[in-house]
């Protein structure tokens, strides 16, 4: 029996185009920065091809075969493909009007669209969905390693990890997420995966102390329990488990953030303390930041400036005098400099002010089919099968990212950007491996 198990896990795991998405997903989860690199020319400007690069267009080409063979994608994941692509054409499209490098920024970000069709295409098994789940919790346990290396050497600071810090706690509650899950489940199909996902979600949360990765973290937690209670599987142990979890998990970030919450310590330092930008951080620097992303949209708002990715003086030099005046006490360090470009902070004012209406319009629709999908998948998931926790996994990745968009904005060659991508493509498939009703 156990050989058989083992043959059950293997067979499907040695299918080729299956090895290629894994291989993208793993390159994807190292920044471009950080890979070697080969500068191409490119219409005036230079196109930087790394390994995630390769790895990414070799799975475009097995997706490209599999499509012409098939002639269509799987009827249950074209609503968020569709979606998806609309998005996607509209942002393309309106970075064209900035010139050859915004271009080939809109395409850095898009490609790993590819990991989404990959998902789509080559996870046809539950047991693959697990097995790619393994991968990122593989990933995640790497850069815990890094990070406690990190840690080690600089005791008290956040970590980045080879990722970033929003990226490295995007990937790290993933793993999390899926412990939380086999909590509310009777069977659970690889426990030990679930326990090693637990405490290297748990510890990777910490040391990236993302305050966004908190909020996705609620926001998961939120939909596992809110999906739980619709299914009937809620009780008093798993909502302990997850309470514990909740309030350690936020102890540990909290720790290593409070020099960064400069907006809350000033309004609540004594008196003799409050001196004008003395606890000026992190979430202050976003406020002012979202000040001037909001002054472009309004000069902007149906078609935004098209997309840049980051950027550049000339769409928003004009507005820091008006940012000044309205956030006098900010050290001047906290203001986007005029002599480099402006990098968003966060997505949902990127979406707006770089796409404007329509761009939004194409997000929110994007959100709501996806949204819609995942729930109608923990909805009708069987309860009591030993997949029963990937009901769970659709909703609170989804959650998840939610959050963590709230920290950082999508550019190509970050592994934010795959984890986005990766998200959609799993909240597509999962229609297709829900098992039939016993």
């Amino acid at each position: 029996m156990a050989r058989a198990r083992q043959m059950e896990l293997w067979r499907p795991g040695r299918d080729v185009p299956f090895l290629v998405l894994c291989a993208a997903v793993a390159l994807s989860m190292l920044r471009s920065t950080d890979q070697p690199s080969i500068d191409v020319p490119l219409a005036g400007t230079e196109l930087a091809l790394v390994p995630a690069d390769l790895a990414l267009a070799a799975l475009g080409a097995l997706a490209a075969v599999r499509l012409l063979g098939r002639g269509a994608l799987p009827r249950p994941a074209r609503r968020i493909t569709l979606a998806a692509a609309a998005f996607s054409g509209w942002l393309l499209l309106s970075s064209a009007s900035n010139g050859a490098d915004a271009v080939v920024g809109a395409a850095k970000f898009l490609e790993f669209g590819l990991l989404a069709l990959g998902v789509v295409l080559f996870v046809r098994r539950r047991i693959q969905l697990w097995l790619l789940v393994g991968v990122l919790v593989a990933l995640t346990v790497a850069a815990l390693a890094y990070a406690l290396v990190g840690f080690v050497e600089r005791p008290g600071r956040r970590q980045p990890s080879f990722l970033g810090e929003h990226d490295f706690a995007a990937l790290a509650t993933m793993s999390l997420t899926l412990a939380l899950a086999s909590l509310y489940v009777r069977e659970c199909r690889f426990r030990r995966l679930a326990l090693v996902a637990g405490v290297a979600g748990a510890l990777g949360v910490v040391l990236a102390a993302a305050l966004a990765g908190l909020l996705g973290l609620y926001l998961a937690i939120a939909a596992i329990v809110g999906i739980a209670a619709l299914r009937g599987t809620v009780t008093r142990r798993a909502l302990a488990v997850t309470l514990l979890t909740a309030v350690a998990v936020t102890a540990g970030s909290v720790s290593l953030r409070s020099g960064d919450l400069g907006f809350l310590n000033q309004w609540f330092a004594a008196e003799e303390d409050a001196a004008p930008g003395r606890y000026a951080a992190g979430w202050s620097q976003r406020l002012v930041y979202s000040y001037v992303g909001g002054r472009i949209f309004l000069d902007n708002p149906v078609l935004g400036t098209g997309w840049h990715g980051e950027l550049p003086p000339s769409e928003f030099a004009r507005y820091l005098p008006d940012a000044r005046r309205r956030f006098p006490d900010q050290p001047s360090n906290y203001f986007p400099p005029t002599d480099r470009d402006f990098i968003p902070q966060q997505t949902y004012d990127q979406v707006l002010y770089e796409l404007g209406l329509v761009g939004a319009l194409l997000f929110l629709v994007l959100a709501a089919v996806t949204v819609r999908t995942v729930v109608g998948v923990a909805r009708r998931w069987p309860r009591d099968g030993p997949d029963e926790a990937a009901a769970f996994v659709g909703v609170a990745w989804v959650a998840s990212l939610a959050g963590a968009l709230a920290g950082a904005a999508l550019f190509g060659g970050i592994p934010l950007a795959a984890i986005f991508w990766l998200t959609l493509g799993v909240a597509a498939l999962l229609p297709s491996l829900v098992p039939p009703e016993p």
